[in-house]
């Protein structure tokens, strides 16, 4: 690959004027496009970046990818978030850009990130024997989900590999009003589903939701939640639920979309939203995740859409 030369200075371009579109910013990659690139990034990540840290890694990056395929792509409060991986599947990168956000010409570059990608062969292609519906009623955003790092950060972790957040967007956005607000998130208050027929095994209500855009609840890193056995040695995890809406208790039986209580923002929470995993045994935090087999063969990820489906 072309590497240009480390003496080589960058002045910021007019990025409206001569914008890579994000659909193409994996392959001037490739191409060794590094200054435009650069020029493209917003002001913050210069100051947080150098151009001679951004060459040395970009360019080290690129050495022997043979091209790079789109996998995801999440549209979300003015951003777009695109994640590529190479032809082998060991390397990926991860790009924001500007979309009609205030103050940024459109496609500003405001983040990027290159990354070697991990893989667990070993769960990565196995399934449930339980077949599961995803716990919602309406349609819900998949932020963050499936079997790499830069479309999943849960995949770094055996207990949480292959779980999903799921959000509510319209037009775009996650909340309309005051981003300060749990009432102004479309998730929060929405009904959370029974993703199979199974026994209550585990419930957490007490705990209080957090204020968006603030501290989260570390210390109960679940928040309020609810553990439910389904076969032997598969449990599922719903989690962040609003404070005292869970309606089961320990030792109930559910059916497949019985409503189990509200989305929520507690425990380590920074938006309302759901968090959905199955693992192998009731205590989450020793589990092994397992990936899961949802009906009708689907296999959402990050930027796609979970519909309700019994």
């Amino acid at each position: 690959m072309h590497k240009t030369s480390q003496s080589v200075r960058v002045t910021p371009s007019d990025t409206s004027e001569y914008p890579i579109h994000p659909d193409h910013l994996a392959n001037e990659l490739v191409k060794g496009n590094y200054e435009q690139i650069y020029s493209q990034t917003s002001q913050a990540f210069k100051e947080e970046v150098s151009w001679d840290t951004f060459l040395k890694v970009i360019s080290s990056f690129g050495d022997d990818a043979k091209g790079f395929q789109a996998i995801s792509e999440l549209k979300q409060d003015h951003t777009i978030r695109k994640v590529w991986v190479d032809e082998q599947q060991r390397r990926g990168i991860v790009a924001v850009f500007a979309d009609q956000l205030p103050d940024y010409p459109d496609h500003t570059i405001l983040g990027l990130r290159v990354n070697e990608l991990e893989k667990y062969p070993a769960t990565d292609h196995i399934q449930t024997q339980t077949i599961f519906s995803p716990p919602v009623q309406q349609n819900w955003q998949v932020v963050w989900g499936g079997s790499n790092t830069l479309i999943n950060y849960h995949y770094e972790y055996p207990n949480q590999r292959y779980a999903y957040d799921l959000i509510v967007t319209q037009n775009g956005s996650s909340y309309r009003g005051n981003a300060k607000k749990n009432n102004s998130y479309f998730a929060f208050g929405r009904p959370v589903t029974a993703p199979a027929d199974g026994k209550i095994i585990k419930v957490v209500n007490d705990i209080a939701d957090n204020t968006p855009v603030g501290s989260t609840n570390e210390q109960q890193p679940a928040g309020n939640y609810v553990i439910i056995q389904h076969a032997d040695r598969e449990y599922s995890m719903l989690a962040h639920f609003r404070q005292h809406s869970i309606r089961v208790q320990v030792g109930d039986t559910v059916k497949r979309g019985q409503v189990i209580g509200q989305c929520g923002n507690s425990g380590n929470s920074s938006e309302p939203h759901i968090h959905f995993q199955v693992m192998d045994q009731a205590n989450w935090a020793d589990s092994t995740s397992l990936p899961v087999q949802f009906v009708n063969n689907i296999s959402p990820i990050q930027g796609e859409v979970m519909h309700p489906s019994l």
